[in-house]
Order: structure tokens, then sequence, then C-alpha cells
């Protein structure tokens, strides 16, 4: 009895031993989701789950390859050189260079246009197939079979399966930041077709140069190009087929009409010193909408325009009205123009909102100029009555507050010779007596005919200043409607 529970004893500690070897085997497998015997080699079975763990960290390289009497879905041959490009084995699939990349782009959106950098930012899930002919497949696998593994013919695979793959070097042209998207992990993942082709695929945010022309700023138009290609490899060994999705649904509101399109076939290629390479990708048009300018620029700015032919309307005898109207509207015009450009990316020449607005202020200064001629019109009928040497005389005489009108002058006969002597006055004092009236009679006559002369001259100035104002009014509207006739057929059309 003793001995028959010893025995027992001793089978239950065995078997306790066992199932705790085995609960420590399947910790580290479900903690880690790896599987302790292959990587790609097994017939993984987890239930409600996909396959979708990282099984690769603990085994390294060696279990990828195929070995002899195990089950296995996809393996890598013993003599696998992950250096070697697969189009070097060309042969295994009976095809010939040259090779061929597909490129998949799942555009998100377009997040950013930056104007002064020239650049475009693009949210997108970017994927490459490439073939592998190298790749043992085992066709009869259930995974090719079963939604959990992947889709049909397809199986999911952890992206650092790629340490040990050889995969294509890429260009990205014009390429300024390649971010990738993270949550918990990178947004990326593996797949291995039946075909023996590999998918690698990847949420990045990309940011591209863009070559912009701002002349017709800001009623431009832009194409932008995304082509991503071999670095390495010319178009006689690679070349590429590429296709995208696009939600326009998706898209954020930008200050840019968006469409993209299959990249043209002159995009297609890319020549460089050492050689042409081929590009796959798409292209977006980028149209600015115009509607914000055409309120907060160009309406303003031709009702400006049009409230300055009123001062044609004003007297010329009104100064302070009609300058302050003019100086103030040449002077926020002037203001808008600098906000303008501050805000105006950079152009070879002047730009279209540029043009349209110093047309509008050499208009404004142009009414401003009218109106300083005729006030050098005016200027030159008011002349003084007398010269600055008459007024001297004048004030030292004491004479100056009389006017030359009111001065009555003595006739020759009104003081007799006899009486100035009777009065005490001398001959020649009695004669310088009669000769200031004469003279002061010329002087009068004189000045009324100057003022005869200057009345007659200033109708005839007043009648110029207003046929120059009636022509300023009659001209200017036919001007400006046929400057902006002009303008918007221009920058509509080309």
């Amino acid at each position: 009895m003793v001995i028959f529970s010893s025995h027992r004893l001793s089978s239950f500690y065995t078997n306790s031993l066992l199932i705790l070897a085995s609960i420590c085997i399947c910790g580290v497998s479900s903690d880690g989701g790896l599987y302790s015997a292959q990587l790609a080699t097994s017939s993984p079975r987890h239930a409600d789950r996909e396959i979708v763990f990282d099984r690769i960290g603990l085994r390294g390289e060696h279990n990828l390859r195929c070995k002899p009497n195990t089950s296995y879905v996809w393996c890598l041959p013993p003599d696998y050189n992950q250096e070697k490009h697969p189009f070097s084995y060309f042969h295994l699939v009976n095809k010939s260079l040259p090779w061929d990349y597909e490129f998949r782009f799942v555009i998100e959106e377009i997040s950013n246009i930056n104007d002064k950098a020239q650049t475009m930012s693009v949210s997108m899930y970017f994927a490459v197939s490439w073939l592998e002919p190298r790749l043992q497949i085992n066709e009869s696998a259930a995974e090719w079979y079963e939604d959990r593994t992947g889709p049909q013919d397809q199986v999911n695979e952890s992206p650092d399966s790629l340490k040990y793959i050889w995969y294509p070097e890429l260009e990205i042209y014009g390429l300024e930041i390649f971010g990738r998207q993270r949550v918990l992990k990178e947004m990326s993942g593996v797949r291995i077709r039946k075909n023996k082709t590999i998918n690698y695929e990847l949420g990045v945010r990309i940011t591209i140069s863009c070559r912009m022309n701002f002349d017709d700023y800001p009623l431009d138009a832009h194409t932008c190009q995304f082509q991503v290609g071999s670095y390495y490899d010319t178009f006689e060994t690679v070349t590429c087929t590429s296709h995208f999705i696009y939600d326009a649904e998706r898209q954020r509101n930008l200050q840019h009409f968006i469409l993209i399109e299959e990249l043209p076939e002159r995009f297609q290629t890319v020549p460089l010193p050492s050689g042409k390479y081929a590009a796959c990708g798409f292209q977006v048009r980028l149209e600015r909408k115009q509607m914000q300018y055409i309120v907060q620029v160009y309406l303003p700015t031709l009702l400006f325009v049009v409230v300055s032919w009123v001062s044609f309307l004003i007297k010329p005898e009104v100064v302070p009205g009609r300058m302050a109207l003019l100086v103030t509207l040449f002077l926020v015009l002037i203001n808008i123009f600098n906000s303008v450009r501050e805000q105006a990316p950079i152009s070879s020449r002047l730009n279209a909102v540029d043009l349209y607005l110093v047309v509008c202020i050499f208009l404004v200064f142009g009414a401003l100029i009218e109106y300083a001629i005729i006030l050098l019109l005016l200027k030159k009928r008011r002349k003084p009555r007398r010269t600055i040497d008459e007024g001297l005389k004048n004030l030292f005489n004491g004479d100056a507050n009389q006017p030359l009108e009111r001065r009555k002058p003595q006739s020759a006969g009104g003081v007799g010779e006899d009486e100035s002597v009777g009065n005490g006055i001398s001959a020649e004092d009695s004669h310088l007596d009669h000769t200031v009236p004469a003279t002061n009679n010329r002087a009068s006559k004189q000045s009324h005919q100057m003022m005869k002369h200057n009345d007659s001259l200033s109708a005839h100035k007043q009648a110029l200043c207003d046929n120059i104002d009636a022509w300023s009014l009659w001209l200017s509207p036919p001007i400006f409607f046929t400057f902006n006739l002009v303008y918007w057929i221009a920058y509509s059309v080309f």
C-alpha cells in the first residue's frame, strides 16, 4: 500500500511538472504573440484572432528558412541571399526584365499647401509590391483561404520579417519630409501572396516640394507631381505601375480646389545624369479659391477708384474737401497694397493682384495731379494788385490803407498861384501839389485796366478748369472699365 502510494505520488509530481512547463510555454507564446515552432513554416491555429503578432523576434532569420519534414505556409530557401536582387532569379518564374514594382496609394487627404515654402503635404497609406521568385509557397496550406490570416490567397506577417527579406530601395522625388504614422506601434504591415509577391504597406504623411509659379496670384493654378521609383535601377531594369484611391469627401477645406489625377506620361520617366528612371505616382491640380480675394481686395479697390471720380464734381474752390477725399483714398490704397504684398508669395514679376492695385493707385493719383493742375491755374489768377515796390512806397507814405480810387485829385485851377502865395505857399510848392494828384490819376487808371484784364483772364481760366474736370469725369470711367475687361479676360483665359 505504501509502495503503491509512493508510485502514485511520483506520478502526480511528474504530471504537475509537465503541466507547469506547458503553462510557461503557452504564457510566453500568448504574451508576445510568438509561436515557438515556426514563423512561416508552420500552420498556426489561434482561435478568434488574426495573425498580426510579432513572430520573428525570438527566433531570428534561421526560422524563416525552409526545413525538411516540416509543414509551412511559405519559407525562404536555405541559400537565400538578402543582398541579391530578385530579378537575378527571373528564370525561376519564366519572366524577363524589366522587373515590375506595383504601387498603391490610398490618399486620405491633401493636408497642407504652403505657398511660401512651395510644398504640399499628403496623408495616405503607401503600399509597394514586388515579386520574389525565391519564395517557397505551400499552396495547400489552409491559411491561404482563411479570413483571419488575411484576404484570400494572402497571409499577414509582421513588418519585422523585412529584416530578413530583400526589399527595394525607393526614392520619392522632391521629398522634404517622410513621416511614419504611429499609435501604439508603427502603422505598417506585410502580406505574402500566393503568387510569390510581397506587399508592404504603411501609413505616412509625406511632404514634397512643388514647383509653383505665382505670377498670376491670386488667380493662379498649379500642378504638383508625386513621383516614386527605384533609387538604383534604371528603367531598363525596373519599371513600375501604380493606382490611387482618393475620397474627396474626406478632404479638409483648404485655400485651393483639389483634383487628383493619373500621372501624365511625360512625368513617368525621370532623366538624371546617371540615367533614366521609371517613376509612378499621381498628379495634384490646385486652383486657388478666388472669392475671398474678390470680396476683400478687388471690390473695395474698385469702389475707391469710383469714389475718386466724385472729386471731379466738387468745385475747385473747395480745397479742403476735395483734397481730403483724394489724399485719404490714395493712402488707403497704399495701405491695401502693402498688406496684400506681405501675404503674397514670391513671384518672378508683378503678380496679378499687385498689377490691379498699382493701376488703381495711379488712377487716384491721376485725379490728385489733375486737381493740382487746376490749383496751379487758379493761383496764377490771384495776382496782387500792387507790386512789392508799390506796396512799400504806399506803406511809408501812409497811404497803404487808402484805395487809389478814393483819392480825389485837385484840379489845376482849384488853387491859383496868387492864392497859394496869399496863403503863404510858394509857387514851387503849389506846382508840386498839382503834380501828385496827376500821378495818382494815372496809377488809378492803370489799376482799373489791370482789374478788367484780370477779370477777363479769370473767366477764361475758370472755364478751362471746368473743362478739365469735365473731361476727367468723362474719360476716367471708360479707361477703368476697359482695363477691368482686359484684365479679367487675360487672367481667366491664360
